[in-house]
């Protein structure tokens, strides 16, 4: 039995996963590649089956010699790295059709999206770019070009080369259309179902969800929590309900200038998580909000998201978010942000809101319907 797929992932805890569902769809036609910057450095995976290539040796790397036997590649969070690659093996790859898996970052890091993402008042707190510098990067990478290295315009070119395009949000697609040149068709395609999610009895046995209002997941910019707050300050100015950001990573700017806010608005009734915990502990500080915004224009948080709604949170997103665009569309309960009121902030989702919510979502990520998924990807 010949190889037919060739598959790019990252080091990610998902890894294994993926490649389970995989092999249990299409056993021995795959082959698994990881690539690292570091080749010393641990991996969060352990299978051995899986080609670890530092990213500088991908080009000419010893396993990739033939391509001819491959059908597909499989592209799972496309980078510079990968993208050099495909243009430089073009003529090798003629025969396989090419599949980009987006994995959101590789979608909306893109400097296109700066405006698309953050607000003016996000903006505004963010360190400015410097001109000079960004300049040198730009001169940079136009050398690393002309000596045939990896550089952001030939990964940019590398983009207008796939086949097809596999993501669960249909406007993640139509914005890599958009703003990257995609010409692709598009694959309805989510990587795991809701049991490899969250634990679903564990959520839905929470005990009574607690009062405070959770904003964001992160300290990235893109949660533009500082809108949040101000709209949370003229709606509720009496600061009689606990605000809560979790702040565990993201940039360091913009984090202390959403906990200066949160301080200066909500004083001792601000509360944020600025360390790691085990993910049962994460949805027990969870559940103790009624209701969560998400202020993303773009898609992240999927994962807390839905969670959050299954236990039985009141959820706001952006309407321009593809996640309030996909959950509308599937008829889950969700709220526009634009349209929040005082009431909505003090009352909770309904019962019957609640257990429809959860029903939907089962049925949406139930695993005979993740299957199905992995199956259409494989047989594109």
């Amino acid at each position: 039995m010949s190889i037919e797929n060739l598959v790019f992932l990252p080091d990610s805890p998902y890894t294994e996963w993926i490649i389970k569902r995989s092999e249990n769809l299409f056993p021995g036609l795959n082959k698994y590649l990881v690539i690292v910057d570091d080749i010393t450095k641990p991996t969060r995976f352990t299978n051995s089956d899986i080609a670890i290539i530092e990213s500088k040796n991908l080009i000419k790397a010893p396993v990739l010699l033939d391509l001819s036997s491959f059908k597909r590649v499989i592209v799972n969070y496309h980078t510079p790295f990968i993208g050099h690659f495909l243009m430089g093996r073009k003529q090798d790859l003629s025969q396989a059709k090419l599949i980009w898996i987006i994995w959101s970052g590789d979608l909306y890091k893109h400097p296109s999206f700066l405006t698309k993402a953050y607000t003016s008042t996000t903006l505004a707190a963010l360190p400015p770019e410097k001109t000079v510098q960004a300049w040198k990067q730009s001169f940079h990478h136009r050398v690393l070009q002309a000596i045939g290295k990896p550089n952001k315009y030939t990964f940019e070119k590398s983009f207008s080369n796939f086949d097809f395009v596999a993501s669960i949000f249909e406007k993640d697609v139509e914005e890599a259309e958009s703003v990257l040149g995609v010409k692709a068709k598009w694959i309805k395609f989510a990587f795991l179902s809701l049991q490899e999610m969250f634990s679903e009895e564990y959520l839905k046995n929470r005990p009574v969800l607690g009062r405070k209002i959770m904003v964001g997941h992160s300290g990235s910019p893109e949660n533009n929590h500082l809108d949040v707050y101000h709209k949370i300050h003229h709606l509720l100015p009496e600061n009689e309900v606990t605000i809560f950001s979790p702040l565990s990573y993201g940039n360091p700017t913009f984090i202390s200038a959403v906990k200066s806010l949160g301080r200066e608005y909500f004083g001792d009734n601000f509360e944020t998580l600025e360390d790691f915990i085990p993910r049962e502990k994460y949805y027990q500080k969870l559940a103790e909000a009624s209701v969560a915004i998400f202020n993303h224009k773009i898609q992240q948080a999927f994962g807390n998201i839905l969670g959050l709604i299954f236990m039985g949170v009141k959820v706001f997103l952006n309407p321009e978010n593809p996640i309030y665009i996909e959950l509308t569309n599937s008829k889950i309960k969700v709220f526009d942000y634009n349209q929040m009121t005082r009431d909505d902030l003090l009352n909770p989702l309904s019962p019957e809101d609640v257990e429809n919510n959860r029903s939907t979502i089962s049925l949406l990520f139930k695993e005979e319907q993740i299957r199905d998924y992995y199956r259409d990807l494989y047989i594109a």
